[in-house]
């Protein structure tokens, strides 16, 4: 019990130092989009489009008629 205890404090404490992390955008410079999963999409998302000449602002519309905008390439929206 006590290294359940144990455990499950770790990566409480290493998930909170996580997310105070500030996330480099170069990192993912090299990153292109590419499929990894079915064709359809699943889920309530019905469109998913970024700007040509800056893919950090990505747009994502719902099956429910919202609009999502993100200008840090999916990190915040």
């Amino acid at each position: 019990m006590k290294r359940f205890v144990f455990a499950n404090f770790f990566i409480l404490i290493l998930f909170s130092l996580m997310l105070n992390a500030q996330i480099d955008m170069e990192l993912f410079s090299g990153m292109k989009a590419r499929c990894i999963g079915p064709a359809g999409m699943s889920g309530r998302v019905a469109a998913v489009d970024a700007v040509v000449s800056n893919p950090a602002i990505i747009y994502v519309g719902a099956a429910t008629g919202g609009l999502w905008k993100s200008t840090s390439g999916g990190i915040t929206w």
